[in-house]
């Protein structure tokens, strides 16, 4: 009989025997080719795919809300799971109420609105056929019946909220991570499970120049309309000229580097880039040179873009940016077809003109409840200026349905704000034919605006919410339509919010012409002010539609003759930057450099108290009114920042080259107009300007009323000190580090939308912004040789001041009465012989 074992015995080779096969496992795992070293598994956070709060409102009896989500390059997908963490109002009846949830328009689940004591998970497997490669839509839908008041007021207390920062696309593929090459790069650099990484620009040895900064605003600008709305943040990396320079000859650099993303982009000419390349790669830059090579994280990559000359990677640049043209399926090519980029088609505006809602992409829509919202959205161009007589008509095709009770409206909003209304009879139905409703002209703004069409429906009588059978419906068709009336072409400035929807001055269309090229200044040699103008680029790009043409300067290497976007530190730049400013330099720097402190100490987690920030406020306003000494060096600094700060000129060739990229300033802006009748023109402006709009300064202290609210960054936009209309743009903080704060609160914050007037002052510590009135505004004249503008925008300027308009009637009348007195008093002579 063989004795048992020991049960500290048995336990003990229990032990041995799983470590064998952990050890077992672990070498299988690294065998190639094994599945658990080609899996390849993506998480996609939705709360990458918008700006903003992370999370998803949807209010009412019935709403939709859509998201979209980029898948990147990968294998056939063996598992797709959409993971939702949602929660709802306790006044839905759960019986009636649902969120559906669609993929790329088919159905995937309905998921009970029952979750109304906190939020609740919901993993959803989808068929791995319903993803597709590249963009996909995610589209969330509530239906909702409030539990005991069915009335146009109970609508408002329905709501379903989906927390996209819990929430999340896990797609999984059997097979290995792809090689990256050239057709996949747009796909890597607009997938959603980067989205939060920004793009870093690589320069390998020295400081940016000018070249540098032209050609990393050029593919700023293609990653920023590659993202669509979502704002992009571009960040820059000199390598340090011992990385640059060191290795042995033939070593790969690329694998050594270290990235903080996965997403990159090496800009330079072939002598630049040689060490970082290796010798193998340096051998094939032969001309224009395009390529990508996996670097940094799991599933990072570096984008190399060179030529054995600054032209030749002017070109590779270009080819890069020109998204129009896909590029070919390879690790790295030669540019063989180096023409300029093919310009987008242009992005739909809506002129003057009548336009149905189905041309809008709105299509008609039946509603069965007690209160309906729907939207669409009327896109107008940068030089949109209202004309105040002038209404924009809302022809109404609907139809009201059941039992309706008094108090059936159709309420119409513009951007948010009431616009008009509509009564509606009391009868069982009700059919709306061309109805007409008056919006006025002047709830509209260049860029997109939203029109939002509300219908009330009470009830006749009592309904029980549980016996209701038959609601009321609206029916609104896409045969209503939007007529737009003619309007100026006149674009008041300074203007942040145009600028924030329509890239004007810089981008999109001036009229009927596209804008002329603008100067883009950086003043500062630290990364971040060049990451700060990329950026910027960037985000512009996304609201032009298309790449934008520019002249780059590193330095004040004198005052731009033109439009300009001037990014540095508020203490580097020099007094003639502030010549019309709508803040003094020296109180700006002041301001800037508390709010600093302050979003300094929230970085750190150590806010600063309450007590020291009215201290803050209270020495800033006794520097300000003369009681107490200022900070030694701040004034001086920005009184010396003209000479100290300015490096050495760039050389005539390259800013030659750039303005030949760009373009003549003066042939884009007025074709074949003489010089000498653009003068006049200005001169005209000018004196036109003087009498129609007021001049209001900015008050200074107003701006430190609220402790808690110090700024760290401004963007201003103000009128050159030229003669001519044109406008600089400036972006600047007290140094490096706000900046970089700044940058991230402004795109992912969501405060770019809250762009106005004259200027916008913010801070990271707190989401909100200040914005500045237009401290002197100035007119530009767009289509000058249209007389009907000329007209339309007299009749505006003239609207606008009783006081003008009257003296011109007055004057028109007395010299009228003059005229026929002279005539009849010479008649009467005649007559009598006399």
């Amino acid at each position: 009989m063989t004795p048992m074992p020991s049960l500290p015995s048995a336990r003990a080779a229990a032990r041995r025997m799983l470590a064998v096969l952990a050890l077992t496992a672990a070498l299988l795992a690294g065998l190639p080719g094994s599945p658990a070293e080609a899996a390849d598994k993506r998480v996609i956070p939705l709360s990458n795919l918008r700006d903003g709060a992370p999370e998803i409102t949807l209010h009412g009896e019935e709403e939709a809300a859509g998201l979209r989500v980029f898948v990147p390059p990968m294998g056939p997908l063996s598992s797709v799971v959409l993971t939702l963490s949602y929660e709802n109002g306790i006044d839905i009846l759960p019986e009636k109420g649902a969120l559906s949830v669609y993929i790329n328009g088919s159905p995937v689940a309905e998921l009970p609105l029952s979750a109304f004591r906190g939020p609740v998970n919901a993993a959803i497997t989808l068929p791995a056929s319903l993803i597709r490669p590249g963009e996909n839509q995610i589209l969330f839908q509530s239906n909702a019946q409030h539990r005991a008041i069915c009335t146009v007021r109970g609508t408002f207390d329905l709501w379903a909220r989906v927390n996209l920062a819990a929430s999340s696309l896990a797609l999984s593929s059997e097979t290995a991570l792809p090689e990256p090459d050239l057709a996949m790069v747009r796909r890597l650099l607009a997938s959603s499970d980067r989205a939060r990484e920004p793009l870093t620009i690589l320069k390998a040895g020295g400081e940016i120049d000018a070249d540098q900064l032209g050609w990393g605003a050029m593919v700023a600008q293609a990653y920023g309309l590659l993202l669509g709305d979502l704002a992009p943040r571009v960040a820059a990396l000199p390598l340090p000229a011992r990385t640059a320079g060191g290795g042995a000859a033939g070593a790969d650099g690329l694998a050594s580097l270290a990235l903080p993303g996965g997403k990159n982009v090496l800009i330079g000419t072939r002598d630049q880039l040689a060490p970082v390349l290796g010798d193998a790669r340096t051998q094939g830059v032969t001309g224009p040179f395009l390529g990508v090579y996996p670097a940094g994280p799991a599933g990072g990559f570096v984008v190399v873009l060179s030529g054995r000359t600054a032209t030749e990677v002017d070109q590779a640049v270009m080819r890069f940016a020109d998204l129009g043209r896909p590029l070919p399926p390879v690790a790295a090519t030669v540019v063989a077809d180096p023409g300029p980029v093919q310009p987008p088609s242009p992005r739909e505006v809506q002129e003057e003109g009548r336009y149905r809602l189905s041309d809008l992409g709105f299509a008609t829509v039946r509603h069965s409840g007690y209160r309906y919202t729907g939207r669409f959205t009327v896109t107008l161009p940068s030089g949109f200026a209202p004309v105040g007589d002038r209404p924009i008509l809302f022809h109404v095709n609907a139809a009201f349905e059941g039992n309706l009770g008094p108090g059936a409206v159709l309420n119409v909003r513009v951007n948010g704000r009431s616009a008009s209304a509509m009564e509606v009879d009391k009868r069982s139905s009700g059919i709306i034919e061309n109805g007409e409703m008056q919006l006025p002209m002047a709830l509209f703004r260049p860029g997109p605006n939203i029109v939002e069409v509300e219908a009330e429906l009470p009830p006749a009588g009592g309904t029980d919410c549980v016996f209701a059978v038959r609601r009321p419906s609206f029916t609104l068709h896409d045969s209503s339509s939007i007529e737009i009336p003619g309007f100026a072409r006149l674009a008041t400035m300074p203007n942040l919010g145009t600028l924030a929807q329509t890239a004007f001055p810089y981008g999109g269309r001036a009229g009927r012409d596209a804008v002329p090229p603008f100067d883009l200044v950086v003043v500062g040699k630290e990364p971040s002010w060049f990451a700060a103008a990329w950026t910027m680029t960037a985000r512009l790009a996304q609201r032009s539609g298309e790449l934008m043409r520019l002249v780059p300067y590193v330095g004040w290497d004198g005052t731009p003759d033109g439009n300009a976007l001037i990014v540095g530190p508020v203490a580097a730049l020099p007094q003639s930057a502030f010549a019309s400013a709508p803040l003094p330099a020296d109180r700006l720097a002041a301001l800037l450099e508390a709010g600093s402190l302050v979003a300094q100490a929230s970085a750190r987690g150590e806010p600063m108290a309450p007590a020291e920030r009215r201290q803050l406020v209270e020495r800033l306003r006794s520097v300000w009114t003369g009681s107490a000494p200022g900070r030694p060096g701040a004034v001086r600094a920005m009184a010396g920042a003209a000479t100290a700060a300015a490096p050495a000129p760039a050389d005539g060739g390259m800013q030659g080259r750039w303005q030949r990229i760009a373009g003549d300033k003066e042939q884009a802006a007025s074709a074949w107009m003489p010089d000498w009748l653009r003068r006049g023109m200005a001169m005209a402006a000018r004196q036109i300007n003087r009498w129609t709009v007021t001049e209001a300064p900015v008050d200074v202290m107003a701006l430190t009323e609220n402790a808690e609210t110090l700024p760290e960054a401004a963007l201003l936009q103000y009128k050159s000190p030229g003669v001519e209309a044109t406008t600089w743009t400036l972006l600047t903080a007290s140094d490096s580090r706000a900046v970089e704060r700044a940058m991230r609160g402004l795109g992912e914050g969501g405060l770019w939308d809250r762009l106005r007037g004259g200027g916008g002052l913010w801070s990271s510590a707190a989401p909100t912004m200040t914005t500045l009135d237009a401290s002197r505004p100035y007119q530009v004249i767009l289509d000058p040789f249209d007389v009907g503008n000329l007209i339309l925008i007299l009749a505006r300027n003239l609207s606008q001041r009783i006081e003008l308009l009257f003296a011109l009637l007055l004057g028109t009348a007395m010299i009228l009465t003059i005229s026929m007195r002279m005539l009849l008093k010479r008649g009467h002579a005649e007559r009598s012989g006399s």
